[in-house]
């Protein structure tokens, strides 16, 4: 495998350059300014003669000798979820300071990676500015959305990748990796949890025309019976893996009721415009026989329902993501990936052990006198959110754990990283004579 030099822009923790090296990079310069993620950066790898500190790239001229220029641009502008300010964003405006790096340094290759909010059909113009940038510099220029499960990590991350290649330079056309899936569970990454005798039948992964992934309803059972490897706590949806908090909270046959006929009820359009809409006594009397006002303050004082200024009822938990008391979704041992990790945090947890059942209701009741009411869960450490990325269990970190999470869900997954590096066209790109470090 011939060596090559690279360029480390936008750092972070090294998720790059864990996937760089293993494929023959050798890093000579690396760029960031957060100073938790430099502090965790050098524990990993000390500063030593054949690299340099470039600090902030938007002063940056010169790089050091190099083969090839790559990154994760940093990507909240573009956010689907977001204003989508895009290049009216400081942040967006990053990718101009990228543009004139390659410009002035003409790196043989480069590989930039971003958030799926840059594709979304309101960020086009944008998508098509920066790729035409590229062109203008003399570059073939390539992109394509890819999901880190598809190369061996357990996490549902899809991230758009852009590469460019020098025109002058005349090789092969540049082909994305194939997808390499794992057979890994969460047992397999993760500390202490209980590997199943018998692992229960999990959804099937599926596939478009194209071979991209298929995803998977939350609360979706195949024909063939198989079940989600994982619950969601929520007030708002039903399903067979959807737990409520009346199932959780001591409540009567008469309360979950109530509850049920609520949430069956609250997207009515009678009630409002939303998705979910806060009801009126009377609206949730014409549906109750019988109901008492005094019934609903009962189920306020379990923190079930809450009253508004205008008397109108919601679930206390009204937020999907917001999950019951905290905890959103909690994953099995068996499961195949966990919940996305993401820079603000998460609300997913894991289980200690699994279980498995004949019926979906089997299924969901043996998850709550199992799991849910001893509570056999609770949330992962910073190695492992870092294992469930792809990072290796040797890898660093300092004692802020939540500057920890945040770094980890800022980083690239670094198996994609490598699965990119060995789809460039080496043998073409890096000659052995310029590779002397």
């Amino acid at each position: 495998m011939k060596q090559f030099r690279f360029i480390d822009l936008f750092a972070g923790i090294g998720g790059f350059r864990l996937g760089l090296e293993a494929v023959g990079g050798i890093c000579v310069g690396s760029a960031e300014i957060d100073q938790q993620a430099i502090k965790v950066y050098r524990q990993n790898w000390p500063t030593d003669r054949s690299e340099h500190n470039l600090g902030d790239i938007t002063t940056l001229q010169q790089l050091p000798a190099h083969d090839l220029v790559v990154g994760g641009v940093p990507c909240q502008p573009w956010s689907i979820a977001g204003k989508n300010q895009a290049f009216d964003d400081p942040r967006g405006q990053l990718w101009a300071d990228v543009i004139r790096l390659v410009r002035i340094n003409q790196p043989k290759a480069f590989i930039f990676e971003n958030v799926k909010g840059l594709i979304d059909p309101r960020n086009r113009l944008c998508l098509e500015s920066i790729l035409d940038s590229f062109k203008a510099e003399g570059y073939n220029v390539y992109y394509k959305l890819l999901n880190s499960f598809d190369y061996g990590v357990a996490q549902n991350r899809d991230r758009v990748f852009i590469i460019g290649i020098q025109q002058k330079l005349g090789v092969p056309d540049f082909s994305f990796p194939e997808y390499s899936e794992s057979e890994q569970r969460l047992y397999d990454i993760l500390d202490n949890l209980q590997t199943p005798s018998i692992i229960p039948e999990s959804l099937p992964i599926q596939r478009n025309l194209f071979g991209e992934r298929i995803e998977v309803g939350f609360n979706k059972l195949t024909p063939r019976g198989a079940f989600n490897d994982f619950f969601i706590l929520n007030d708002i949806r039903n399903g067979p893996t959807s737990i409520h908090s009346w199932e959780i909270y001591a409540t009567t046959e008469r309360e979950k009721q109530i509850c049920t006929t609520i949430m069956r009820n609250r997207g009515n359009p009678r009630y409002g415009d939303c998705d979910g809409n806060p009801m009126s006594y009377q609206d949730i009397a014409d549906l109750v026989v019988d109901l008492a006002e005094s019934e609903l303050q009962v189920l306020i004082q379990k923190r079930i329902l809450r009253q508004y200024e205008d008397g109108k009822y919601e679930f206390f938990n009204r937020r999907l993501s917001g999950g019951i008391d905290g905890t959103y979704r909690i994953f099995l041992p068996h499961a195949r990936f966990f919940g996305r990790l993401t820079a603000r945090g998460m609300h997913d947890e894991i289980a200690e052990i699994s279980v498995s059942g004949a019926t979906a209701e089997a299924y969901k009741q043996n998850f709550i006198q199992q799991i849910l009411i001893p509570k056999r869960h609770r949330p992962i450490t910073v190695n492992e959110a870092a294992r469930i990325q792809g990072f290796p269990a040797t890898f660093k970190f300092h004692s802020n754990q939540s500057a920890n999470f945040r770094l980890i869900g800022n980083s690239v997954a670094p198996p994609v990283i490598m699965a990119l590096g060995k789809a460039l066209p080496n043998d073409h790109l890096f000659e052995p004579e310029l590779c002397e470090v």
